[in-house]
C-alpha cells in the first residue's frame, strides 16, 4: 500500500509541475503582431516608437557602413533646410578629400613601384639604398670614383664665377 501511495503522490506532484509551467507560459504570452503600418494615437506610445525605430535605422546604417564600407547618412525630415544644405557641403567636402587622398595613394604606389625596379635594375642602387655595412672595400672604390665623375660632370656644366 505504500507503493501505491508513492505512486499517487508522485503523479500529483507531476500534475502540479505541469500546472505551474502551463500558467507560467499563460503569463508570457506575447501579444498578437500587428498587422500592417498604421497611425499610432497615442502620444506616448508613438514617441516610444519613432525613438526605437530611429535607432534602429541608424543601426542599420551603421551595419551597412561597417560591412559594405559604404558612406551614407541617414537624415531625419525634420532637419532645416540649411542643416541639409551643410550635410551636402560636408558630403561633397568629404568626397574631395577621399578623391585626393586616392590620388595620393595611386601616385604614392607608382613611386614605390618605381623605386623598386630601380633598386632591382641599377647596379648602382646598392649605394643608394644599401647600408654602409653592405658595401666592401671594392664598392667604397666604385662609389668614390662614381661620385668624383658626377663631382667633376657638375664642375664642367656650371658656369664660372670671377671674384
Amino acid at each position: 500500500m505504500a507503493v501505491a501511495e508513492h505512486r499517487r503522490a508522485r503523479r500529483a506532484e507531476a500534475v502540479g509541475v505541469a500546472a505551474v509551467a502551463q500558467s507560467f507560459a499563460l503569463r508570457m504570452l506575447r501579444r498578437a503582431r500587428r498587422s500592417g503600418v498604421r497611425f499610432i494615437e497615442d502620444d506616448r506610445d508613438r514617441s516610444l516608437t519613432f525613438f526605437k525605430r530611429r535607432s534602429g535605422l541608424f543601426k542599420a546604417a551603421s551595419d551597412l557602413s561597417a560591412l559594405t564600407g559604404a558612406r551614407n547618412a541617414p537624415i531625419d525630415s525634420d532637419t532645416s533646410e540649411e542643416d541639409k544644405a551643410r550635410i551636402t557641403s560636408l558630403q561633397n567636402e568629404l568626397f574631395q578629400v577621399e578623391k585626393a587622398k586616392a590620388t595620393e595613394d595611386k601616385r604614392k604606389d607608382e613611386n614605390m613601384a618605381r623605386a623598386k625596379e630601380i633598386q632591382e635594375t641599377s647596379w648602382f642602387s646598392k649605394f643608394v639604398y644599401g647600408s654602409i655595412e653592405d658595401l666592401d672595400a671594392h664598392d667604397l672604390f666604385e662609389m668614390y670614383r662614381e661620385l668624383s665623375r658626377i663631382r667633376q660632370e657638375i664642375n664642367d656644366l656650371s658656369p664660372t664665377f670671377a671674384p
